[in-house]
């Protein structure tokens, strides 16, 4: 599989009227246009719509699309939002006549230099197999850019036929990780371009403090991980990072189950988390194998 130049953005959006702005000069900015543009509105209660709205009046190849609020778990929300749009994107795409090859997903609190579509389209096109990509993401005020080996989920590209073959963008509490495993699965690859950059406007979650491994307990118990794998991988954060991040850990798994949080259903899910204790045998460096869990944005 592989992407072509005719591509589209999808960006899910909920009272982000202070990121907008940035958000619109990115894209415009961008040195190929995407064939559309599909702002997925989800219950604004600011001035959200009425901006878009606006930009879309500008562009004819931006479209947005609005929905109720849905009562959603917190933890899918965003998620939920994003497969909204690209329903609703497809739709657009049908009665307009377009054919695309592939979808970005792009956050509303991310910009991205004038170019980076552009890397990743011809980043999946040079890597046979290749169906998810991203390039190098900066956090404002805070880290540089990230070298990690998973692309960043708040402005990723896909493959359209992979999303189709796998039931589209799913639902659940790490939509990223869930398409990293069906890409796996199916002997894909997913790829990051370190020369495609962006800027993540908003700071996010450190995923090893005890907050963010707090959340990400939470996430991996609605994912399926059993409980020896949440005894063994707190045992492991606490010698790599310290007690209290252990703690943090166990406890998240605690608040899940005190508060019956839905569980996916997605068997190639469940099956790569339970039993992911295993991991963590014959592993020299427990740092690296930690690294390969945490590849997931909050």
């Amino acid at each position: 599989m592989s992407a072509s130049s005719d591509y589209i953005i999808i960006t899910a959006v909920k009272n982000e009227s202070a990121m907008l702005d940035g958000l619109y000069k990115s894209v415009v900015a961008q040195t190929s246009s995407p064939l559309l543009w599909l702002i997925a509105e989800d219950g604004s209660t600011d001035d959200t719509c009425a901006m878009a709205q606006s930009m879309a009046a500008k562009h004819p190849w931006i479209a947005v699309a609005s929905r109720e609020e849905v009562q959603n778990p917190f933890w899918v929300k965003p998620n939920s939002a994003a497969a909204f749009g690209i329903s609703e994107a497809a739709k657009e795409c049908e009665s307009r006549g377009i054919d695309y090859s592939a979808v970005a997903v792009l956050d509303a609190d991310t910009s991205v230099e004038p170019d980076y579509f552009d890397r990743l389209v011809r980043l999946m096109n040079d890597r046979p197999g290749a169906v998810i990509a991203s390039g190098m993401i900066a956090t404002e005020g805070g880290q540089g850019l990230e070298a990690r080996p998973s692309p960043r989920g708040c402005a990723r590209l896909y493959d359209r036929r992979f999303l189709e073959e796998v039931g589209g963008f799913p639902i659940a509490a790490s939509s990223d990780t869930v398409l990293e495993i069906k890409a796996k699965n199916r002997g894909y690859a997913f790829v990051v371009d370190p020369e495609a950059r962006g800027l993540h406007r908003r700071k996010s979650t450190n995923i090893t403090d005890a907050r963010g491994l707090r959340s990400l307990a939470v996430i991996r118990y609605t994912m399926g991980m059993d409980m020896l794998s949440f005894v063994a991988w707190s045992v492991a954060y606490s010698r790599a990072l310290g007690l209290r991040s252990g703690v943090a850990f166990m406890g998240g798994y605690l608040e899940a189950v005190r508060g019956k949080y839905t569980r996916t259903d997605d068997a190639e899910v469940i099956r790569y988390f339970r039993g992911s204790w295993k991991r963590l045998l014959n592993v020299p460096d427990t740092r690296r194998a930690m690294r390969d869990m945490l590849a997931v944005q909050l």
